[in-house]
């Protein structure tokens, strides 16, 4: 084996270990109730989330395109340092607009993570000939990060419950961690004749502009896209309001980081086996199981306040085997070239949902309660995801790839 072929495999051992550092968020489960004891209110939190989301849709496609034209690793590099200073902010502000800078930081680190993280392992094996262990691989990535976040979440509730300062210290540890092992990947060699002819042509926009042509020409990416984004945004305003709505509920913020943690796990064990799931059902069963299986937690959120663990849990089990399924088969359909860029598409779709469900969820539930904006939000996602799948089997039929 040649050293190029050396390093692109230790990008892959790399990866396990970044990701976990990555995802050993300490703040995960405690930062909506850090800033409710900080005195931001429900709709302040959900504005701030919206804030994060609102940088992402801003610099989340040229992030991507930067990855593609300047680097994977740059991008990847440079996000955890400036995580590391959104940290900080978070520790020493006491203002809202101190929260909001730090939520702006983090998100544009999290923009430059995004796409090239997942675009270096992709390409990585597609150098070595081996794409087709990317589903597999990708998989096991994140099932080590559903694990690390499991953890990150009960060391946060039990470090928040001593002084919610420790569970940010700890945090900064981390991210440092993740930033020194960042350093030892290797960039994959991105085929592209057009850039080596023409290099002076290596624009931001030239990069978008082609990228989108490309997701016009490949209409199923986009939809499976919008869909990812979707299911994405459903767990991810349910998680993170879970910690307020389990609180009110009276559960200590250990209590709350376990029953997290145990969601993690479960999300996990459902990203490592999320390609037999998908085997067996494929396309089509995938997506209207999945989105059954969301609106059944939703609409048990709202009706079942006694059964509110196991209907939490419930979006676990789907968020794991979504983000490795969908991950797959947004990979296997778009060029090395210009893959960081439509990856970093999916985030802003993502953020697009965020903005306007998670402030949104916040103003209802600080008004009418949790239970009646679960509710709420189940009414809303069953025209939606109906559309998508509609839209899904109708271009699913027209690509024999899939």
């Amino acid at each position: 084996m040649n050293t190029s072929n050396k390093k692109l495999k230790r990008n892959i051992s790399i990866g396990y270990a970044y990701n976990f550092f990555l995802q050993l968020n300490i703040t995960t489960a405690v930062w909506v109730l850090y800033l409710a004891f900080k005195g931001m209110s429900l709709a302040e939190i959900g504005i701030l989330e919206s804030i994060y989301h609102i940088t992402g849709l801003l610099l989340e496609l040229p992030s991507g395109a930067i990855a593609d034209l300047k680097g994977r690793k740059f991008c990847v590099v440079t996000g955890r340092a400036v995580s590391l200073i959104s940290c900080y902010l978070m520790i020493i502000s006491n203002s809202f607009l101190g929260f909001a800078v730090s939520f702006m930081l983090s998100s544009a680190a999290m923009n430059l993570n995004s796409g090239a993280a997942e675009a270096l392992i992709y390409d990585s094996l597609k150098e070595l000939g081996e794409e087709e262990k990317y589903k597999k691989i990708w998989g096991q990535l994140v099932f080590v990060m559903s694990i690390a976040q499991g953890i990150a979440i009960l060391l946060g509730g039990i470090l928040a419950d001593i002084k919610f300062l420790y569970a940010y210290m700890l945090g900064m540890v981390v991210q440092t961690a993740a930033l020194l092992v960042s350093l030892g990947f290797s960039e994959p060699t991105i085929y592209n004749n057009d850039n080596i002819n023409n290099k002076q042509e290596k624009l931001i926009i030239k990069q978008v502009k082609t990228s989108i042509d490309v997701l016009k020409e490949r209409k199923i990416v986009l939809y499976i896209i919008l869909f990812s984004a979707l299911m994405g945004s459903l767990q991810t305003t349910v998680f993170f309001y879970s910690q307020k709505f389990f609180s009110d509920m009276t559960y200590t913020k250990t209590l709350i980081a376990v029953i997290c943690s145990l969601g993690c796990l479960i999300e996990a064990v459902s990203s490592k086996y999320a390609y037999i799931f998908e085997s067996m059902l494929k396309l089509k069963g995938t997506l209207i199981i999945l989105s059954v299986v969301n609106i059944i937690a939703l609409a048990g959120l709202a009706l079942f306040k006694d059964l509110s663990v196991f209907f939490y849990l419930l979006t676990s089990v789907s968020g794991g085997l979504a983000f490795t399924i969908f991950s797959d088969y947004i990979n296997t359909e778009i060029p090395s070239e210009y893959r960081a860029t439509i990856l970093s598409f999916d985030s802003l779709c993502f953020s697009v949902f965020m903005i306007c469900i998670f402030p949104l969820f916040g103003l209802i539930a600080e008004h009418a309660g949790f239970s009646a904006t679960f509710g709420v939000t189940a009414i809303i996602y069953v025209p939606v995801m109906a559309f998508l799948i509609k839209k899904l089997i109708k271009q699913n039929k027209e690509n024999t790839s899939l």
